[in-house]
């Protein structure tokens, strides 16, 4: 498997690419209460140790640490045993929506969100956020962060090697802790490429779901072995699509690729 590293400005040039990018939902969680976010404003939670939802894991809150757009955040908590992990939270799902924008043009989809990990944690789970298609088995972008390290795994839909399935790719960089961080991942639908955004960083995966419909996109955690919950905040969340013409232009400015990795 292999990935490359990109200009870390380049995520802010291909969501400003043209007049014609399409905004599916935002919110900062201020028209929210405080409390599980589970039924609020078409909000839906799952964890397996539950049928439907439930649990307050992921819970609306004013008390969220400084730095971040407004009074209110998403606190998101880890499962501590194997039946409740792993956990989702997501809006109102998007798949008309996302199908409007592909036959509008847009067909490059784009998430961002601000997550604050807070100070390193002994915990191994890892949180973030993943974009699924229709079927819900196929990650087409996503990322998340390892509690204890900080360093953040990129999700996508990979053929290895003749094995078509959802694969993780360590990128070896780690975030900064007790401060706030905005990603932003980006799916390509004509070309399945896959792209992740945060600070000065951003790499790509060539995945193999393109064609593909997206539908909905999640944040979510797995305890990843760990018997210790973790705690992430997040806020600031915009899903959209702009058209690929106006990005491909921007990325060839660019200077795309930077360095390979294998």
């Amino acid at each position: 498997m292999k990935f490359a590293v990109t200009a870390g400005a380049l995520a802010a040039a291909v969501l400003s690419s043209a007049a014609s990018a399409g905004i599916i939902y935002s919110t900062g969680f201020e028209n929210f209460t405080a409390g599980d976010v589970n039924g609020q404003n078409g909000w839906t939670t799952y964890d397996p140790t539950f049928t439907t939802g439930g649990g307050n894991f992921a819970s609306v809150t004013s008390s969220a640490p400084a730095g971040f757009g407004g009074s209110n955040a998403m606190r998101f908590d880890s499962g501590t045993s194997a039946t409740s992990s792993p956990r989702y939270a997501w809006a109102p799902g998007f798949g008309s929506a996302f199908s409007a924008e592909a036959a509008a043009g847009n067909n490059i989809f784009y998430a961002q969100t601000s997550m604050y990990m807070g100070s390193a944690q002994t915990s191994t789970a890892r949180q973030g956020m993943v974009t699924f298609d229709s079927t819900g088995s196929k990650i087409l972008t996503g990322f998340y962060v390892q509690a204890n390290t900080g360093i953040v795994f990129l999700l996508a839909n990979y053929n290895n090697a003749g094995t078509i399935n959802n694969f993780l790719f360590n990128t070896n960089v780690a975030i900064g802790f007790d401060q706030w961080v905005t990603f932003t991942t980006t799916w390509n639908q004509a070309t399945g490429r896959m792209e992740v955004f945060w600070g000065a960083n951003g790499f790509f995966v060539d995945g193999a779901a393109a064609g593909s419909v997206a539908d909905e996109t999640d944040y979510y955690n797995t305890r990843n072995g760990s018997t210790i919950g973790s705690t992430v905040y997040f806020d600031n969340l915009e899903i959209g699509a702009v058209p690929a013409p106006g990005a491909i232009a921007l990325l060839g400015l660019a200077g795309l690729a930077g360095r390979r990795r294998r």
